[in-house]
C-alpha cells in the first residue's frame, strides 16, 4: 500500500519534530494532523489546530482528554452530535452528565444504556 505524499509529509514532520511555522501551518490544518502535533511536539495545546480539531468529534475527544486532560469547549457542538464521543466525553473528560450530548447518546442503544449506568454508579464506575 502506498503512502500519498500528505502522510509522507505528517511522518516527516512527527520524526524531525519539525516546530516551523510551515508545519505547524499543514499539521493545523487536518483534526487528526492537528491532535498528532499536540500529542507528539508540542505536548500540549497547540492553539493553531484547536479550530481544525473542533470540526471531527473524535479528535476533539482526544484532544481534551489527552491533551487538555479538560473540557474542549470549541469542540462540544461537534462532539454533543456523536453518540460514542458525547458519551466517552461524559465519561473521561467530564467524569459526569452531558446535557448537550444527551440527544445523540439515546439515539444509539448501546452508549444510551451505558451512558445510563454510568449516571446512576457515578463518576467512580
Amino acid at each position: 500500500m502506498a503512502i500519498d505524499y500528505n502522510q509522507r509529509k505528517v511522518n516527516y514532520i512527527l520524526t524531525t519534530k519539525d516546530t516551523s511555522s510551515e508545519a505547524r501551518e499543514f499539521m493545523a490544518s487536518n483534526p487528526k494532523y492537528a491532535y498528532l502535533y499536540a500529542k507528539d511536539i508540542s505536548k500540549g495545546r497547540f492553539k493553531e489546530g484547536e479550530q481544525t480539531i473542533a470540526t471531527y468529534a473524535q479528535w476533539s475527544y482526544y484532544y481534551a482528554k489527552d491533551i487538555l486532560k479538560e473540557r474542549f469547549p470549541e469542540g462540544e457542538k461537534v462532539i454533543a452530535a456523536d453518540p460514542k464521543y458525547a458519551y466517552l466525553y461524559a465519561r473521561y473528560v467530564i467524569k459526569g452528565s452531558f446535557p448537550d450530548g444527551e440527544a445523540a447518546i439515546a439515539t444509539n442503544r448501546k452508549y444510551n444504556l451505558e451512558y445510563k449506568e454510568f449516571l446512576f454508579r457515578g463518576s467512580s464506575w
